[in-house]
């Protein structure tokens, strides 16, 4: 049975899909947080990487989930803490101009392709084949590929859906003929356990949830957390995972259990 009581203390929110669908907030989002921070603590991530973490704390206070800007994990500003962890510097950015603005505002070094001696890859609304060779020019070299995600698509809202920093990474991938070295986002743990450290929380401490079960799901249990999924997928059977169907069911079970 998927027990919450006890030792549960971090509540980690998956954010497109899960709490909002473009600009429209998902129906139940602020009674559930609102409720989980009577007893829990909250903590928001998001494989996006085309918005820094003070623009995504911004956009869910517009939409009315009310947090401080320490509880928002982008794959934008965790990409910068691993590159200075893993000491890489001097990068040729694929990305947007707010995940440009959040590596350099961490010490980051951007150059262009000639001068580079390391790839890292976000979502990137303006793609395009010069991008792809400069690209493999730098992996030719040996320099190292970092992925934000390899998401496919994401939700954009109104029942639509968007290329995702996959299609990139998997251009760039098929051209180099060598996939990335190291990936921040979801299903990998990475951005767990920099949530886990902050907020000094073990694993099993820790409820994730998310719409994907290929992606925040999995990341959950890789990560020996336990996870509900808003948008069930049949026969789990797993005692870690709670198919619950929507946020609003979710606060009535948390309420009953």
């Amino acid at each position: 049975m998927f027990d919450i009581t006890g030792k549960i203390k971090l509540f980690a929110f998956d954010l497109d899909g899960t709490l909002y669908l473009g600009e429209d907030l998902v129906p139940g989002a602020v009674e559930l947080i609102d409720y989980l921070r009577k007893g829990y603590r909250i903590a928001f991530f998001t494989n996006n990487s085309s918005k820094t973490a003070g623009e995504v704390h911004e956009k869910l206070n517009r939409l009315g989930i009310k947090c401080e800007v320490n509880e928002v994990y982008a794959s934008s500003s965790v990409s910068a803490l691993y590159l200075k962890e893993a000491g890489l510097n001097d990068l040729y950015v694929i990305g947007s101009k707010s995940f440009r603005s959040e590596l350099e505002s961490k010490g980051m070094r951007i150059v262009e392709s000639d001068l580079a001696k390391n790839l890292v890859v976000g979502l990137d609304f303006d793609f395009n084949y010069k991008k792809i060779a400069d690209a493999l020019s730098i992996l030719l070299k040996g320099g190292k590929f970092i992925a934000c995600n390899e998401d496919p698509y994401f939700p954009a809202g109104e029942g639509k859906y968007a290329p995702g920093c996959g299609a990139m990474v998997g251009a760039i991938a098929a051209s180099a003929n060598r996939g990335p070295d190291f990936i921040i986002g979801k299903p990998h743990t990475y951005i767990l356990s920099i949530i886990a450290k902050a907020y000094k929380a073990r694993q099993d401490e820790m409820v994730i949830v998310g719409d994907s079960y290929e992606s925040d799901v999995m990341m959950a249990l890789n990560y020996g957390s336990k996870a509900i999924l808003v948008k069930p997928k049949s026969n789990l059977n797993n005692e870690d995972v709670l198919e619950i169907g929507s946020l609003d069911k979710t606060l009535t079970y948390i309420k009953e259990h």
